[in-house]
């Protein structure tokens, strides 16, 4: 078995070890990559519209060399061709599409297998964060149990952006916590700004690891090396996403840093029609309904900048309803998964089958997030500590949470969590089962001490 060439000179047992991590973290990733390949050639997801349909099409244009746009047919589905530019949607996952459609020819199944590879990407990534906060073990089973989770797995055929972004999500975190070399100290600083940046252009939530990061660096150093990191950091993260910003700009004539759908979910969540779920409004900008503002460069930009505005002035005129909307928010961000089934069963797609399949994918999916989920909350007095890594994994719940309560919720947005639930539950057990240890070795050894007591003779 051949061992990893390291810098430092280990022992032989240490170098075995970690021989023997690098085929355990092969073989979970292995099985989360045939797992996700079996449900995807299992499936036949059909992107007949909504947002998977809208990335496929800007993908595909995006290789065959149109540019960022997604034209429509009569019946206003996005067809492939020339067409107006756009910035509707971050772009991050139709390029990721467009790369893929380059090297391998434009498929769906391209695209679905895409995904697959994707989520097993990031399993390293949930060993490397889950090893550096609660040690190798942890790192290990965390790993596994996001490998498996249903949750994780059942979303893969849906091209969603979800896959790419919970890649660039964990790895970014797993940055903050890795030793950086001490021939290159802000090695990990830079990489760090860079992969957020890329993480924001692929989904908005990519903003909520610089708090993260900045909640990290202060834990771990105090204010003024924190300071210094997060504008390094800030720095790459902004140069990484200007090019898209001045192509915005140009193509758009307006300033729109990544996507001009913030507008519209901000709305969404600050109206009189809002429930706490992502939803059109029915409120119209110049005439132009919202599920259509998307049509022209222009409608975007106009409707961007209302809508935003509209939604701020009803947050601040509203604040009792704002209240009870951040209680529907957190619902529908960390409700169960079976809310996905219908991207599964409808919108083009073929029934799944056997017949009764559907109905217990929805008590898996279910049964199997909800018993994770609060699992996860119980577990947070076991491992909260004012440790710089548990407290990253503290902030990342916080943060993504008000972001959410900000915004909107849904069903698929709690999805990038998924491997910190997996994380803060092993180390949670872990954690218990270490206090527990410790109880039971005092207990011991104050029985000991008693025996030994009672037994000495008496002078």
């Amino acid at each position: 078995m051949r061992e990893i060439a390291v810098p430092l000179p280990l022992g032989r047992a240490q170098a075995i070890r970690i021989s023997s991590t690098v085929l355990w973290v092969a073989a979970i990733t292995t099985v989360a990559l045939a797992l996700r390949l079996f449900w995807v050639f299992y499936t036949d997801a059909v992107p007949a519209g909504g947002d998977p349909n809208w990335y496929l099409v800007v993908g595909i244009n995006l290789a065959k060399g149109f540019g960022y746009v997604a034209p429509r047919d009569r019946n206003l589905y996005q067809i492939v061709g020339p067409g107006q530019p756009t910035a509707f949607w971050p772009p991050g996952y139709p390029f990721a599409f467009a790369a893929l459609f380059k090297l391998f020819g434009v498929s769906v199944t391209h695209a679905k297998v895409l995904n697959a590879a994707l989520g097993a990407a990031t399993v390293p990534f949930v060993f490397g964060l889950g090893s550096s906060i609660f040690g190798r073990r942890a790192g290990l089973t965390s790993a596994l149990v996001f490998a498996v989770l249903p949750s994780a797995i059942v979303w893969t055929p849906v091209l969603f952006p979800e896959p790419l972004f919970t890649l660039l999500f964990v790895a970014a975190l797993w940055l903050l916590v890795a030793p950086a070399p001490a021939s290159l100290p802000w090695r990990n600083v830079v990489a760090f700004g860079l992969v957020t940046g890329m993480a924001t252009l692929t989904r908005g939530e990519g903003a909520v690891l610089v708090p993260v990061a900045i909640t990290y660096w202060l834990a771990r150093g105090g204010l003024r090396p924190a300071a210094r990191q997060a504008a390094v950091a800030l720095a790459v993260m902004i140069a990484t996403i200007a090019p898209w910003t001045i192509r915005n700009a140009v193509e758009l004539h307006a300033f729109v840093p990544v996507s001009t759908n913030g507008g519209s979910v901000l709305r969404s969540g600050h109206s009189p029609e809002a429930t706490g779920y992502t939803l059109w409004t029915t409120d119209e900008v110049n005439g132009v309904p919202m599920e259509q503002s998307l049509y022209r460069p222009d409608w975007e930009v106009e409707s961007y900048r209302v809508y935003t505005r509209r939604a701020i002035g009803y947050a601040f005129t509203h604040p009792v309803r704002e209240v009870q909307l951040s209680g529907l928010k957190l619902y529908h961000t960390y409700r169960s998964d079976a809310g996905m089934m219908p991207w599964l069963t409808t919108l083009g797609s073929t029934p799944l089958h056997p017949a009764g399949l559907r109905d217990a994918l929805w008590y898996l999916l279910t049964y199997s997030y909800y018993v994770l989920f609060f699992a996860t909350v119980a577990s947070v007095p076991f491992w909260l500590r004012r440790e710089p890594g548990r407290l990253l994994l503290s902030a990342v719940f916080v943060f993504w949470s008000l972001f959410h309560i900000v915004f909107t919720g849904d069903v698929r947005y709690h999805i990038p969590l998924l491997p910190l639930f997996a994380i803060a539950l092993v180390g949670g057990a872990q954690s218990a089962v270490d206090v527990a240890r410790g109880a039971f070795a005092r207990l011991k050894a104050g029985r000991y001490t008693t025996s030994a007591t009672l037994d000495a003779p008496i002078v």
